[in-house]
């Protein structure tokens, strides 16, 4: 087994930062990995850098707040090794499902643990949403994705660091990894694990507004990759649209609101389809192909 990086961002965890470090130690001893961990204080208020220390842990501080992500980017720079494993510091992974992921680093740039019971799943309403965003996931990347944000994953540095311009600094950096990496035909495994409640400090996830964050990075993503899928569907709309004013053009003898409407939706439908392939050329030059 290769030596790994394991890289904990933290924000006011002093409660239960030690006990997670201690358990990864343990895990890591026990399975004979050559390790590190390294926890990133995110300007925390309380004694989190001190408790991490006193638990054998590099800590690396921020001079101020900036969030899960920029703590994540911050410690896979400051890695020794090309394998890292983020993890959260709340306790809601239970360390020993990380041996669920380890069998399958050799064969992918990155390994994810995809949540299950009824802590991940919470209320009927979260289920819809999270449904609805996986599937426009699902169209996006053509890939099945049951969980795009986990914070329990194992990746190659030398991988994810070609695509660091494209990283979000909050909550949606683990989505962005994702979406990226699949629509760059980067192999992922999505491995089933355990989730548990959080026992830290309170969530510092806020939904509304983190998920409007996440639906604006998967519009930014499948725009900047995979243009074309972004306007096919304003395309099959258009064309829909035109189909129905011209069936109900002629259903009513020539009725010239119908069929100007039938013209309007037709010439939008092909504007969006040409915008589409404009884009796509375009992302293509980019890349040289």
């Amino acid at each position: 087994m290769k030596p790994i990086s394991v890289v904990i961002p933290a924000y006011n965890e002093s409660r239960h930062i030690a006990t997670v470090i201690g358990a990864v130690t343990e895990f890591m001893k026990k399975e004979r990995i050559e390790y590190e961990i390294i926890v990133v204080d995110d300007f925390s208020t309380d004694d989190t850098a001190q408790s991490a220390e006193r638990a054998g842990a590099t800590v690396i501080s921020h001079p101020m707040n900036r969030g899960y992500g920029a703590s994540l980017t911050t410690g896979i720079k400051k890695s020794r090794y090309n394998d890292i494993l983020i993890m959260d510091a709340d306790g809601t992974y239970p360390v020993p499902e990380i041996k669920k992921l380890l069998p399958y680093i050799g064969d992918f740039d990155m390994v994810v643990g995809a949540r299950q019971g009824k802590h991940y799943h919470g209320s009927p309403v979260k289920r819809i949403s999270r449904g609805i965003f996986y599937l426009l996931i699902s169209y996006v990347t053509g890939d099945h994705v049951p969980d795009a944000n986990s914070g329990l994953r194992i990746f190659r540095k030398d991988v994810v660091m070609k695509f660091e311009d494209d990283f979000c600094s909050g909550f949606s950096f683990t989505t962005t990894i994702t979406l990226v990496l699949l629509c760059n035909n980067r192999l992922i495994k999505f491995v089933p694990i355990d989730y548990q409640p959080r026992v830290g400090s309170k969530s510092k996830v806020r939904y509304f507004r983190d998920t409007a964050r996440t639906f604006q990075i998967l519009l930014q993503t499948v725009s900047y990759y995979i243009p074309l899928k972004a306007f096919l569907p304003f395309t099959i709309i258009s064309l829909l649209l035109s189909l129905v004013f011209t069936i109900l053009y002629f259903a009513k003898a020539g009725n010239i609101f119908y069929g100007l409407s039938a013209v309007v939706t037709f010439l939008s439908s092909m504007a969006f389809l040409g915008l589409g392939l404009i884009a796509y050329s375009i992302v293509r030059g980019k890349k040289g192909l």
